[in-house]
């Protein structure tokens, strides 16, 4: 019969029990869930961390590109005010007082066509001093002038001008060369066809993979930005930081312990932001890919391959252990938060440029070099996973350079916490 323990026997046993346990423990592994538990007390890391890339960001991107759309719509069905000056007695002129697209304005001179298209009075405007004669050989060419402000990209009012214009010519070249008695294809001795033979997934991959890869560098750098200046310069600003370094945990457990803490924050952005993307995306391909336009529905197929996700991902951690490791060495260094602020709003700079680069090149491929730039190497091959066309050996030059950069960082971020002198900088 077991014998009876008292209340104060059990809980004797209780604290025996946990206590065993945390001597099991290694030191940096208790750091790490010390700093975790503190970290994620704060609703702001929580914010960051999960709610914002999991919901805010793709519903962001849902709106910018409903909204896109939408203005696209709108602005094929927009009818232009269209200002018009010079011969009426033409086709062209015919033609556009007829385009159901155009509300057409005569002026009687073309600086009046002009004041009035820099007062936004018009959207576009066009000059026809005079009308060519048709059967008229000997006529050279007439001069045409447009007048309009390119800074609405989704303006059709050029595009529409400029293919009645080119109607109204093909048909003087046609009179023309009936009044010679000559084949128009004598004038054009070659024929071209262009076949463009880019696939969805080469689409998905060059376009679509750069933002991808871009907004992840976005997530993991918030996810590990607030963490690395509480844990550095604001535990140096609370005093807690000297603290931690009098006990007997050595420096390289309060990095490591540290280290892990803001490297799992940001893993943890990391993974939420892609369930941010990958589970919309899943839900349209397997709910309402029935419905989608093929092209569409190939470059949601690109997206959601399971190699590109993993291969992604896999490169995504030791990224993510290099930024922890640098932004805490250079929080480490600053006197207080401010100043630590200030310095890794310019780093996070460090880190967007190269992976900026693809977003406004698109046809930028990964040579050895690339593959060796942390953020550029990952956006190229964010681009070639997508499009099906990587480079398994310099994929591995990536991961091998970039867990190198993490021992380096980590080193550096040793020898800061080693430096009394950086410790107690004030």
């Amino acid at each position: 019969m077991a014998p009876h323990l008292s209340i104060k026997q059990k809980n004797r046993t209780i604290v025996s029990m946990k206590y065993s346990r945390r001597l099991l423990m290694a030191k940096w592994q208790i750091l790490v869930l010390k700093e975790i538990r503190h970290l994620f007390r704060d609703t702001k890391t929580i914010v960051q961390t999960v709610v914002v890339p999991t919901f805010i960001t793709p519903l962001l991107i849902g709106a910018i590109v409903w909204y896109m759309g939408s203005v696209a719509q709108e602005e094929s069905v927009k009818i232009y005010d269209l200002g018009y000056q010079g011969d009426t007695n033409n086709e062209l002129y015919f033609e556009l007082s007829n385009t159901e697209r155009f509300n057409l304005n005569l002026f009687d001179s073309e600086d009046k066509l002009v004041l009035a298209m820099e007062n936004d009075e018009i959207d576009i405007g066009i000059t026809f001093p005079n009308t060519p004669n048709q059967s008229d050989i000997s006529t050279k060419q007439t001069e045409i002038n447009i007048f309009s402000k390119d800074l609405d990209t989704f303006s059709q009012a050029k595009s529409l001008l400029m293919n009645n214009v080119s109607t109204y010519e093909d048909l003087m070249i046609q009179a023309r060369i009936d009044q010679l008695g000559i084949d128009k294809e004598f004038l054009e001795p070659l024929l071209i066809n262009e076949n463009d033979l880019t696939t969805d997934k080469e689409f998905a991959g060059t376009i679509i993979g750069a933002l991808i890869a871009f907004l992840f560098i976005a997530y993991i750098l918030q996810g590990s930005m607030y963490p690395a200046i509480d844990l550095g310069a604001g535990e140096k600003e609370r005093g807690t930081m000297e603290t931690l370094i009098s006990t007997n945990i050595s420096s390289l457990e309060i990095i490591i312990g540290k280290m892990f803490a803001i490297t799992g924050s940001a893993v943890i952005t990391a993974i939420f932001s892609t369930l941010g993307f990958i589970v919309p995306l899943l839900v349209v391909f397997l709910y309402f890919g029935d419905n989608l336009p093929e092209a569409f529905f190939n470059i949601v197929a690109a997206i959601v391959n399971p190699v590109a996700i993993l291969g992604i991902f896999v490169l995504l951690i030791p990224l993510s252990i290099f930024m922890g490791a640098l932004l805490l060495a250079i929080s480490v260094y600053s006197k207080n938060p401010k100043e630590a602020g200030l310095l890794l709003g310019n780093v996070m700079l460090v880190f967007f440029a190269p992976a900026y680069l693809p977003l406004i090149n698109p046809g930028l491929e990964i040579d050895m070099i690339g593959a060796l730039i942390p953020c550029y190497s990952l956006a190229l091959h964010t681009n070639a996973l997508i499009a099906e066309n990587i480079n398994w050996m310099l994929y591995g030059v990536t991961l091998g350079s970039t867990v190198l950069y993490s021992l380096v960082a980590i080193y550096i971020t040793y020898v800061m916490f080693d430096d009394e002198r950086i410790i107690f900088r004030s």
